[in-house]
């Protein structure tokens, strides 16, 4: 299993900056971290805008961030935590590619935070179809649900992808949220350009107004 990237944002001035930079640095070479992005947002405050960070040091490793001066312990904690999601990716490619949907449904009825990779697998144009498959079957199974109707804004955002077979399955899936909120973000795209998706969404819009 590869080991996380990180990204730092620091400035010229910043008096904290040094120590994180310093124990960061550390950790690449440890092998602990994959490699280190840093950017000073003096020299690249587009960089800051993209992110919204508006004070530094700004940390971010896998999908933790954390701002301010920060002890080693804090980052290999969340460098931790990244590798479990990492392995737990891992795990569930590999049982829902395999028809095992079951196994993972009650992994995520145990830990509601674990939706979250079934998020990350479904964004991934990279994923493949028979995971796909094991996919919906999990959206399926949470349909209506709070913990489905939570990820509406990342599902909105997915219709952005520039891979078609993504921006069908959260077209798809928005409709699973049975939330009048998800009209807005597939209206958005009724200039969709790919037949197929431009027809899944029309349905998902015609399926939630009818709820």
């Amino acid at each position: 299993m590869p080991a996380p990237e990180a990204t730092l944002l620091l400035g010229t001035y910043c008096p904290h900056c040094p120590s994180v930079l310093q124990h960061l640095s550390e950790l690449v070479k440890k092998g602990d971290l994959s490699q280190l992005h840093v950017v000073n947002i003096e020299a690249a405050p587009e960089t800051a805008q993209q992110y919204g960070v508006r004070s530094v040091p700004w940390i971010k490793i896998g999908d933790s961030v954390l701002t301010g001066l920060q002890p080693l312990e804090a980052l290999k904690q969340r460098i931790e935590w990244a590798n479990n999601k990492n392995k737990l990716l891992s795990e569930f490619d590999h049982k829902l590619s395999h028809g095992d949907a079951q196994k993972v449904l009650e992994s995520i009825k145990d830990n509601k935070q674990q939706f979250a990779v079934i998020m990350q697998l479904l964004s991934d144009p990279a994923t493949i179809l028979s995971t796909r498959i094991g996919i919906g079957v999990v959206m399926e199974e949470f349909e209506g649900t709070e913990l489905l109707q939570s990820h509406l804004k990342q599902l909105g955002e997915l219709l952005k992808s520039p891979d078609n077979r993504v921006r069908a399955d959260a077209a798809h899936y928005l409709s699973l949220t049975a939330s009048p909120k998800a009209i807005p973000y597939l209206e958005n795209h009724n200039n969709e350009e790919d037949l197929e998706v431009k027809e899944v969404i029309a349905d998902s819009i015609k399926t939630l107004r009818n709820i």
